[in-house]
This record gives C-alpha cells, structure tokens and sequence, in this order.
C-alpha cells in the first residue's frame, strides 16, 4: 500500500475518535452475473476459512460479515441484487452463499449504483470499522466509468452512493478480475480519495495454466463397425459350402463381438479417464480462486488493522 492511502486512512481514524476500535464489519460485494460463478464458490468455500484466520490474528476484535450480489437489472430487468445482511454467525454463511446462483448481466457494465444502494440503505453497519470488498470482472455503467455505454445517467448515481460511503467512513477495496473492471476501480479510487476516502485496488490474479478446464459435453452412445464379410450368394454354391460358410460366419461374429465388447470397455475407460482429468483440472482451478481470495482478504484486513494501531 502507497504512504498516502496510509496517511489517508490515518486520517480518518483521526478524525474518528469515537470508533470502537473492537467491531469490525466487512462486507463482500460481489459481481453475480453468468460469468462470476467460480467467485461466488469461492465466497462460500473460504466464509469460515476467513473468519478464522482473522480470529486468530486479532482475537480482540468482533468480526461480522454480509455479502451483496449484484447483477444488472438496468439492463437486464429480471436480475436482481441479493443480500445477506451482517452477521457473526460465520457457520451459516456457506449455506446461505450456496444458494446464490450466476446468472443474467445483460450488456458489459454491471448496476455498481445498485449494489451501493444496498450498503448505504439496507447493510446494518455498526459505529466501528467498515470494509467493502468489491470483486468485479465488469466496470459500473456511466462513460466516465466505462467508455462506450447507454446508460450515462448512472455515472452521477455512482457518484452519489460514492459519498454516501464516505459519509459511513467505510474502507474499500476493489478486487480487479478483468481488465474490463479496471477503469471503473480507478475511477471510483481517484474520486474517493480526493474526498478524503480510503479506496486500495488488488489485481485478482487469475488460475495459471488451467484455461480450458470446462467440460464438454459427451455422447452417452458410442457406435462401433462391425466387421462383416461379403455374401456369397451364388446360386451354384453347393449345399455344403453354403453350411461352411455359414459356421465360418458364426465364429466370425462371434470374434467381432467380443472385439467389440473389449473396444466399448477400453472406450469407457478412456471417457471414465477424460471425465477424472476434467474434474480435476476444475478443481484446481477452484481451488486457486479459493486460496487467491482468501490470500487478498487477510492482506487487505492487515493493512487497514495495522494503520489503525499506528
């Protein structure tokens, strides 16, 4: 973190000297569109991992955690935002984070005013410390936000809820997924911080060498050749040729047979084998977004705890 980000969340500690120092709430806002599902498990698989860590660094402090999830129902009028509201009760967050689903998000920006609609009017906020984790792969609508959008209205919304943030003298932190994300961060910190707010931007890095870990779709059928001679069905074949090519058959199919069978079993054991290294290339890449957030979390609690012991 830069000296002026530290001097500027001094300086707000400063101004605050009622701050209960011993309540701290942290809020995720989290981008739930179609593209965000690996980042809402994440939430969900590192809620209590979190919680812990943060215990056992600082077990003076009370932590409580919400979560926002945020889609676009400006453009896309069937979306809608969710929220769970602050709470300490760090077991039943997994629970309730699994029934979030990714879906909708409409054109590239996402409704950034709506999410911080919801942390101004609907989070419980305590008197303490304040954070926001923003997690986004897409920017706010707004041109100043994004450069190309239909919705240019939204900008000054934005901008209003930003002070409204400012107000709460609540910390943010804006995790960056996508490069498309990264202007409307920038822009939200710059205007923060020329209003005396704390704002810090975290690259979200992305999983290493696991891009194409998607599944794809496999036929349950699997069609085989058959490996079948010609007929002969010349009229002057003799009786016992006829007989004798008929055995000859016979034991023919039979042989194709049991080729089939072990080519259907070598086949199945190859897709069991595909299906195993898919799955476990999906893992590891969960299990990176996992560690990854989890990682960001604690770095960002740590610097805003240790400028508040200065």
């Amino acid at each position: 973190m830069e000296e002026k980000d530290i001097k500027q969340f001094s300086k707000i500690l400063s101004d605050n000297p009622e701050i209960k120092i011993t309540e701290f709430d942290i809020v995720y806002l989290i981008d739930a569109t179609g593209s965000m599902s690996s980042y809402i498990k994440a939430a969900k698989n590192q809620a209590e991992n979190i919680s812990k860590d943060l215990r056992k660094l600082y077990p003076e402090m009370n932590f409580q955690y919400g979560y926002i999830f945020y889609r676009d129902p400006i453009d896309s009028p069937k979306d809608i935002h969710e929220i769970i509201n602050l709470t300490d009760n760090v077991n039943s967050l997994p629970e309730q984070i699994g029934k979030i689903k990714a879906y909708g998000g409409g054109d590239l920006p996402e409704d950034w005013v709506g999410a911080y609609k919801k942390v101004n009017n609907e989070i419980k906020w305590r008197n303490g410390n304040k954070v926001i984790i923003h997690i986004a792969d897409a920017g706010a609508h707004g041109k100043k936000f994004t450069l190309s959008d239909k919705y240019p209205e939204e900008e000054e919304k934005l901008i209003k809820e930003l002070d409204e943030c400012i107000k709460k003298k609540i910390k943010i932190f804006g995790y960056v997924i996508e490069e498309d994300s990264r202007n409307s961060f920038v822009e939200c910190k710059k205007y923060y911080q020329s209003k005396g707010g704390a704002y810090e931007i975290f690259n979200f890095e992305k999983p290493k060498n696991l891009n194409n870990y998607d599944y794809e779709s496999d036929s349950d059928d699997i069609y085989y050749e058959s490996d079948s001679s010609d007929s002969d069905d010349k009229e002057r074949e003799s009786k016992k040729k006829v007989k004798s090519k008929k055995i000859k058959d016979k034991e023919s199919e039979s042989d194709s047979d049991c080729k089939k069978k072990k080519s259907k079993k070598k086949a199945k054991k190859k897709k069991n084998k595909d299906v195993e290294n898919k799955e476990s290339k999906a893992l590891d890449y969960q299990s990176q977004i996992d560690e990854e957030l989890r990682d960001l979390v604690i770095t960002s609690i740590k610097s805003t705890y240790n400028i508040e012991k200065e």
